[in-house]
């Protein structure tokens, strides 16, 4: 069930970030939210297990008026096992731990926090409006204040120029904060966009699908000692079979991206295409019958368009939301 706290978002200068643009940010009263979960109640009854709370950063509003959400959720449906809300690490860092605590105990389960990257120069590069140490302060406080702690990781946001940095710094900065979980989100350079503007200006070179999954096995080698679950849950994402508990599964994912990236050039051409066109999930399922000759048809007429199968692979990227 979604219960919008606030409107838009507070910060809306993530260069790749396509989303609440042109839109002003302000937060719900307390009184004007209450009265939603009394109509929802009406429709609901009992029935919903999950809420999420809207939009970006809800966490910004007045503690007070949080727990006073929170716990009216909690009352008026009591089948919810979970409540989650978006939270910027700026804020999460900035807000004390009593009252993150105080909004933790009156129901807030989860916080999702987009950290992107943990290095500097990827975060400066894409506006992102905090820095590394800031992301590291306000995911250990969440975690301080019981929150379960969900982190968002871009694979191929710095571009080439800053690919091993984005990796191992991110990789460093999230054996820090030790969340929850970790979600890989890949990133896409959407039409209109700053980041779209950056490529334009050759100040961003996008990777391609092979080196993501590079940077992704580099990334993923370097949550040594972490205990945390890794999930590839986003259309965007090549390879979605990527995901496990860490530190059990880490050889099996490592070994995931040593597949695809062993593969024959024309076998990944061929998987990267079939997973862009959202036909498959797993290299293994480039063996059903009749596909093959499909995707061979498809890159031959690519390669006749004069156009490279990873630009083509690029711009496939860029329309998926």
């Amino acid at each position: 069930m979604l219960v919008r706290v606030s409107r838009n978002c507070p910060w809306n200068h993530c260069a790749f970030c396509p989303v609440y643009k042109g839109e002003k940010f302000s937060l719900r009263t307390a009184d004007e939210v209450l009265a939603d979960l009394a109509a929802m109640k009406r429709v609901y009854g009992d029935a919903p297990r999950t809420v999420f709370l809207q939009d970006a950063n809800p966490i910004l509003s007045e503690p007070d008026d949080l727990v006073t959400i929170c716990r009216a959720i909690r009352e008026l449906f009591p089948n919810v096992d979970r409540i989650t809300a978006y939270g910027r690490s700026h804020t999460l860092a900035k807000r004390s731990l009593a009252d993150l605590t105080r909004i933790r105990q009156a129901g807030l389960n989860r916080v999702h926090v987009g950290m992107e990257s943990g290095c500097d120069e990827v975060l400066e590069l894409v506006k992102k409006g905090s820095t590394r140490a800031q992301q590291i302060e306000g995911g250990k406080r969440a975690k301080q204040a019981g929150f379960e702690l969900s982190e968002y990781i871009m694979p191929g946001l710095g571009g080439t120029r800053w690919s091993d940095k984005h990796a191992k710094d991110s990789a460093s900065a999230l054996c820090e904060i030790a969340p929850d979980f970790i979600r890989l989100r890949t990133t896409a350079v959407v039409p209109c966009t700053p980041l779209c503007d950056l490529e334009r200006e050759k100040q961003f070179e996008a990777l391609s699908e092979a080196q993501i999954v590079q940077e992704i096995r580099t990334f993923l080698a370097g949550l040594t000692g972490l205990t945390t679950r890794i999930e590839s849950d986003h259309v965007l994402n090549l390879l979605m079979n990527l995901r496990g508990d860490l530190p059990a599964d880490l050889p099996r994912l490592l070994a995931l991206c040593d597949r695809f990236l062993e593969l024959p050039e024309r076998q990944r051409q061929r998987f990267i295409l079939a997973r862009r066109l959202n036909l498959i999930t797993r290299v293994d399922e480039l063996d059903a019958p009749g596909l093959l000759p499909k995707l061979d048809t498809l890159l031959d007429e690519i390669e006749r368009e004069n156009v490279a199968p990873e630009t083509f692979f690029h711009e496939l990227r860029k329309r998926t939301i």
